[in-house]
């Protein structure tokens, strides 16, 4: 109890060691012998009213992580815990209770919409399925909520076919926001929409977050809108999370080399700036056969022995700055010529996967 009570006071969601493995091939008997892991033991925290932000390249588990923390996918191992409460244990029948406070909006909101509904039902359904509002004034309630994300009252009775992108993604919010939640999983909200639009759209989220309250998991591939809309950042690879800390800590003293991969092919608007573009060798490994020891060491320009038989730790550097890199180990940044050394022949191999 007494950890419990702890955990309350330290974060509104935490995730320990997050685990999704999706089962890829089966034996002759029909027994899994190979996995795909999505995400591979993830872990961190977000308090209440702030925005975290998570960034990787394509393919790299964002957006399975954010459905396994919304159990829209089942969970492989690991903990969820919200409020305080350890959602990932909970029944299916027990969870759909806690649904309305977490909600995700998708990335694409051309196919995530019904074309069978209008707008005002697509809003309105799943407020009145939880019982947030009666059959009489569900006309009201959903024309507040639309409103509040920026959609004429008329839109009630049309259909998602007859809107721009732009008017999709915010019945996609509105949609959302209609069941009250506090904590929202944002899947690139603003990928699929033109510039000028992700620009609204991003300026009403942070506004809904202040009048609200909100928490957002913001996952995205542009690092210039998570730099402006994030608390703290998260950078993913391979399924796992290799970096991690306040936006500032991320974006003005990045640590791990695939986050400088990453920062360094952002474009710069500036003709006069020359960019000290680091580039990455070979193409991303298999998440059914990730490379032993670090995942990245097959890409990465700073790879020791010891990074291809060990896998790193996932350490905390600097006070709330993580990093899972031996670069920043505490006996490699005492002696790196020693530490090299004594793995430079040094008979290591990785611990086995443990089984399912």
């Amino acid at each position: 109890m007494a950890e419990n009570e702890e955990y309350k006071s330290e974060a509104f969601l935490e995730v320990k060691n997050l685990c999704k493995h999706f089962v890829v091939g089966k034996d002759f008997f029909g027994r899994p012998n190979a996995w795909l892991k999505a995400v591979d033991n993830v872990s961190f925290k977000v308090d209440k009213g702030k925005t975290l932000g998570i960034v990787g390249e394509s393919g790299c588990g964002k957006t399975t992580m954010g459905r396994t923390i919304l159990r829209l996918h089942d969970i492989t191992s690991g903990e969820v815990w919200f409020k305080g409460e350890k959602v990932s244990d909970l029944s299916n029948r027990e969870f759909d209770k806690r649904r309305p406070n977490m909600q995700m909006i998708f990335q694409d909101p051309y196919a995530s919409l019904s074309p069978r509904l209008t707008v005002g039902e697509i809003i309105g359904e799943a407020a009145r399925q939880h019982g947030l509002v009666d059959k009489k004034g569900f006309y009201d309630y959903v024309i507040g909520v639309m409103k509040m994300c920026g959609l004429q009252p008329h839109y009630f009775e049309r259909y998602p076919h007859e809107f721009s992108g732009g008017q999709r993604q915010r019945i996609c919010i509105a949609r959302a926001l209609a069941l009250k939640p506090e904590l929202v999983v944002c899947d690139e909200p603003v990928s699929a929409l033109d510039v000028s639009i992700q620009a609204q759209i991003i300026n009403m989220l942070i506004e809904l977050r202040k009048t609200l309250g909100l928490t957002y998991i913001f996952i995205s591939h542009d690092l210039s809108v998570v730099k402006h809309i994030s608390d703290e950042v998260g950078v993913m690879y391979l399924g796992s999370m290799v970096e991690y800390g306040s936006k500032d800590d991320i974006f003005n003293n990045t640590l791990h080399p695939y986050t400088k991969a990453l920062f360094s092919a952002v474009p710069v608007p500036n003709v006069h700036v020359k960019m000290n573009r680091v580039i990455l060798k070979g193409d991303i490994p298999s998440p059914v056969n990730p490379p032993a020891g670090c995942k990245f060491h097959t890409r990465c320009e700073s790879c020791m022995s010891i990074c291809e038989k060990i896998a790193p730790e996932y350490r905390e550097v600097t006070p709330g700055h993580y990093c899972a890199c031996h670069l920043y180990d505490p006996a490699y940044l005492a002696d790196p010529i020693g530490f090299k050394a004594a793995y430079s022949n040094a008979d290591v191999t990785l611990a086995p996967y443990p089984k399912h």
